[in-house]
C-alpha cells in the first residue's frame, strides 16, 4: 500500500529543504526525496548575499552562519578593464554583511532543519514521474530506490530538482550559463572580508561573464568563473579555456602565487533569470533552480531557492485548507513570486541579453568609480536588492559614462 502524504518535494537542496521545513512547520505531512545521499558537494560560488543569509537565519541557522570557519564579507571589490570599484554592502533590511559557506555544509544544515521539523526524508531515491487521475489531478508520484519501484500518494508536488528532469514537460527553461570553480588555500595579499568580482575583457568580449574570489574564514577561497552560453557559441571556446585564462589575470595570479589547490575543479550549468520557465500547474509547483530562480547578473540562487520554497509551502498549505489543488489556485504562488522578484530579474535579464557584450558597459563602470551613490546602486543590482534600471536615478553618472564613451570613440579605444 502506498504511503500517503500531504505534500511531496522532489529535491533536497536549499529550495526543496526550505519547502519541506515550512510545510512541516505548518502541519503538512511532508515527503522529501533526493537521488543523492547527504552531505554531498554541490558546485557553486558558495557566496550568500545578505538576503540569502537572512533566509538561512529564518530557519534557525543564524548562529551556525557566524561560526568562524565561514567567510563574512562586508564589501565588494569589482575589477574591470579600466576601473576599480569598492563599495560596502548596501544597507538593506537583510543586514550589513553576507557570508561564504561551502554548499556541502550549507545544504546539509538546511536539510537537517527540515527533518527536525518532521519531513520524511528518502535519499538515494529518484523521482520518476507524477501520477495523475483520469481527470488530470495529481494523485501521487513514482520513484525508484535500489532497483525497487516506490509509489507515494499525494495531491500536490513541489519540484526542486534544479536542472534535473523530473516534471519538466516543457515547464523548465533551457540553461543559459555555465560556471567552473576550484578551492584554493593560502591566497595572499587580498582583503578577506570583500567579495572580489572580475569583469574581464576576455569573458565579456562575446557576451557576459565574470570571475570571482570568495574567501572563507579558514584560509580557503572559492575561485571561479562563469560565462553565458552565448559567449561559448560566439567565441567557439569552452568553459575550461575561459577559466584557465582567468587564473592568468595578473591580480589573481599574484594572489595565487603561493596558494595550493584543494580538491578537483568542478563545473555546472544554470538558467539565470526567472523568465522562460513555468512555475505552477495543476497539483505542481517549481522552486529554486527548477523554476529558474537564479539572479540573472550574479548567478546567486540559494536565497531565491529558499524564498520560493517558503512561498510554495504557504500555497501548499492554502491548497489543503481550501481542498483545491487547481492551477488556478496555485497561480497565486506565481503572482506573489513575480510581485516580489520580477523587477530585478527582468531588468537584469534584459541587460545581459540585449547588450551585445558587457565591455560596452565599461564607460559606466568608470563613471561609477567616482560616484558613490551610483556605485552603490550598481552593487545593489548585482546583489538583487534593486533592479539594474535604478541606475537611471543617477543622471550625472550616466552623463559622465556617455562622455567617456565619446572620448574613447574619438581616441579609437574599445
Amino acid at each position: 500500500m502506498a504511503e500517503r502524504y500531504d505534500l511531496a518535494v522532489v529535491g533536497a537542496g536549499p529550495g526543496g529543504a526550505a519547502t519541506a521545513y515550512y510545510a512541516s512547520k505548518a502541519g503538512l505531512r511532508t515527503l522529501l526525496l533526493d537521488r543523492q545521499e547527504f552531505p554531498r558537494d554541490k558546485p557553486c560560488g558558495d557566496g550568500l548575499m545578505p538576503h540569502a543569509a537572512s533566509e538561512v537565519a529564518l530557519m534557525g541557522l543564524g548562529d551556525w552562519l557566524d561560526e568562524p570557519h565561514h567567510g563574512r564579507f562586508t564589501s565588494f571589490s569589482m575589477y574591470t578593464e579600466t576601473a576599480y570599484l569598492r563599495q560596502g554592502v548596501p544597507p538593506t533590511l537583510h543586514g550589513p554583511h553576507g557570508y561564504v559557506a561551502a554548499r556541502e555544509e550549507t545544504d546539509a544544515r538546511i536539510l537537517g532543519r527540515a527533518t527536525a521539523a518532521g519531513a520524511a526524508l528518502h535519499t538515494n531515491t529518484r523521482a520518476m514521474d507524477l501520477v495523475r487521475s483520469t481527470s488530470g489531478a495529481v494523485t501521487g508520484l513514482e520513484a525508484t530506490s535500489n532497483g525497487e519501484t516506490l509509489r507515494f500518494e499525494t495531491p500536490i508536488v513541489v519540484a526542486a530538482d534544479g536542472v534535473g528532469g523530473f516534471a519538466g514537460n516543457g515547464m523548465k527553461a533551457h540553461q543559459n550559463a555555465v560556471a567552473r570553480r576550484q578551492y584554493f588555500r593560502g591566497l595572499e595579499g587580498l582583503d578577506q572580508e570583500s567579495l572580489h568580482i572580475f569583469i574581464t575583457p576576455d569573458m565579456n568580449s562575446d557576451g557576459a561573464g565574470y570571475g570571482w574570489v570568495f574567501c572563507f574564514g579558514d584560509g580557503r577561497a572559492n575561485v571561479g568563473a562563469g560565462v553565458s552560453t552565448r559567449s561559448l557559441q560566439r567565441s567557439g571556446r569552452n568553459l575550461k579555456d575561459y577559466y584557465d585564462r582567468f587564473l592568468e589575470e595578473p591580480q589573481l595570479k599574484a594572489w595565487l602565487r603561493n596558494a595550493e589547490a584543494e580538491g578537483p575543479v568542478k563545473s555546472w550549468s544554470l538558467k539565470m533569470g526567472m523568465w522562460g520557465a513555468k512555475r505552477y500547474a495543476r497539483g505542481l509547483m517549481m522552486v529554486g533552480d527548477a523554476g529558474s530562480m537564479v539572479h540573472p547578473i550574479s548567478g546567486e540562487g540559494v536565497g531565491y531557492a529558499m524564498e520560493s520554497g517558503r512561498l510554495a509551502a504557504t500555497w501548499a498549505h492554502e491548497a489543503h485548507e481550501r481542498r483545491d489543488f487547481s492551477a488556478s489556485l496555485l497561480s497565486g504562488y506565481e503572482r506573489q513570486l513575480r510581485k516580489k522578484r520580477a523587477r530585478e530579474h527582468i531588468s537584469g535579464h534584459a541587460m545581459v541579453n540585449l547588450v551585445p557584450n558587457l565591455r560596452m558597459m565599461e564607460p559606466l563602470f568608470k563613471a561609477c568609480e567616482k560616484d558613490e551613490n551610483a556605485r552603490r546602486t550598481l552593487i545593489e543590482g548585482f546583489t538583487g536588492d534593486a533592479p539594474i534600471y535604478s541606475l537611471l536615478k543617477h543622471p550625472s553618472a550616466l552623463g559622465r559614462a556617455l562622455r567617456i564613451a565619446v572620448n574613447q570613440r574619438r581616441n579609437g579605444v574599445g
